[in-house]
């Protein structure tokens, strides 16, 4: 008999809530038994805003406004026949089949749907507007501030003024992206191309688009690290040779980070890396007793981690770690961790500063993993139904690194003439 999950779709935020879990629940190892993800959100949204773990390309940056702008450009009769969600998805698939056969149906460049290949029959549960809406929406690529189903049921059947397509400022608009005209589909001008950018289409960028939506992303926002970084060629060329490995205390040590100018942003990328070394040693413990429980033979491997994370931890620097700066992060977003949670990384916290018993951090780790995960968890009683032969949980916290990371190299390379569209590199 199959087992299933389903929810009840009372809004477009609920579904895209659900959607980003399944995607999560999708990669291995990245459950979150212990519960710090929404502190771990709390850093990535502060630093890479617009950024998920699920974007592949920035291409899709472009890709999608450009349906959205073909969309504007329908003859009336066409739009009123059919929304901007069923446009979207029509010529989501075309391009995928267009990307796909170009190609040859290679997997790993970033292709999203890509294993369904030429099929139209069949589709991706999240395509890549629903991935990137949010970005196109914080770099203000879409005007917009409303859900993607929103946004559909705003301006199906409606075509924009030409005038209205240029690029405004939020002060000529006020705070309400979406008020006025009803008939408004505003998008940002985007870079021009030659002759029918369908029929070109490749995943890389061009020049042109590099260019366009690093300075994009750069002016929306300014005050980010994100948007630093952006305004800062030197700095994604160092981004760009990062190992595709690299940690994200690797990425802490380069010049373009160390060299920052305003101290608040750097201060946040120090505090996201002192947070995962402090948080990585509950991990590790977690791994300790769950092998101690049901995999003898794999606990001396997690017993040298812990000792490993434990010499590590001889020289951090508790003079300049303050715990209230990750609390005030994570309210400054309007985030809710559960009060067990702040317990939790409290009382793990405290515990290290003043080298309390294994006994005592077992006992911490234990209490959060029942509490955070109920009858599921595995260290509330010993089960014949658990199996401990990999890792369980967070083995590392990169921020959204991997992402950024790609789209350096993908900027870079286009913008000095690197990029080999034929390839998708």
């Amino acid at each position: 008999m199959q087992t299933g999950i389903g929810w009840i779709d009372f809004s477009s935020e609920h579904r895209d809530r659900v959607r980003s879990v399944l995607d999560l629940l999708s990669v291995k190892g990245v459950v979150d038994e212990l519960g710090i993800g929404i502190i771990r959100d709390a850093f990535s949204d502060t630093m890479f805003p617009g950024i998920t773990t699920i974007q592949t390309r920035p291409k899709y940056f472009l890709i999608v406004p450009r349906i959205l702008h073909a969309y504007e450009q329908l003859p009336a009769q066409r739009r009123r026949k059919m929304s901007v969600a069923e446009y979207l998805h029509q010529e989501e698939v075309a391009c995928r089949i267009h990307l796909a056969k170009r190609y040859k149906f290679r997997e790993g460049l970033g292709i999203i749907g890509i294993t369904f290949g030429d099929r139209t029959d069949r589709s991706v549960m999240r395509p890549a507007s629903s991935v990137y809406w949010n970005g196109l929406c914080q770099f203000r690529i879409v005007r917009s501030e409303s859900t993607l189903r929103d946004y559909d049921r705003k301006y199906s059947g409606h075509k924009p003024a030409n005038s209205l397509l240029l690029q405004e400022t939020k002060k000529d608009r006020g705070d309400d992206f979406d008020a006025g005209d009803p008939q408004l589909a505003p998008c940002a001008k985007l870079p021009k191309t030659s002759g029918n950018w369908r029929k070109d289409l490749s995943i890389t960028l061009l020049p042109d688009e590099a260019i366009w939506l690093r300075t994009q992303i750069a002016t929306a926002k300014p005050d980010t690290l994100l948007g630093r970084l952006m305004s800062d060629p030197a700095a994604l060329e160092q981004i760009a040779l990062l190992d595709e490995k690299a940690s994200f205390a690797t990425f802490r040590d380069l010049p373009c980070i160390q060299n920052l100018a305003d101290a608040k942003i750097q201060r946040v990328v120090h505090l996201a890396t002192d947070f995962w070394q402090l948080l990585r040693g509950a991990h590790v413990r977690y791994n300790v007793l769950l092998n101690e429980m049901y995999n003898e033979e794999g606990l001396a491997e997690c017993q040298e981690m812990w000792d490993e994370w434990l010499s590590e931890m001889s020289g951090f620097e508790w003079a300049v770690w303050e715990t209230e700066e990750v609390w005030q992060l994570v309210t400054e977003l309007d985030r809710k961790p559960h009060a067990r949670t702040r317990r939790f990384v409290d009382g793990w916290i405290d515990a290290v500063r003043n080298g309390l018993s294994n006994k005592h951090l077992n006992e911490l780790v234990r209490r959060q993993e029942i509490a955070n995960k109920g009858t599921r968890a595995r260290l509330k009683r010993k089960s014949k139904d658990v199996s401990v032969d990999r890792w369980f949980g967070f083995s590392r916290l990169d921020y959204r690194l991997p992402q950024i990371r790609q789209m350096a190299g993908d900027i870079v390379r286009a913008e000095q003439g690197a990029a080999n569209p034929d390839a998708g590199l």
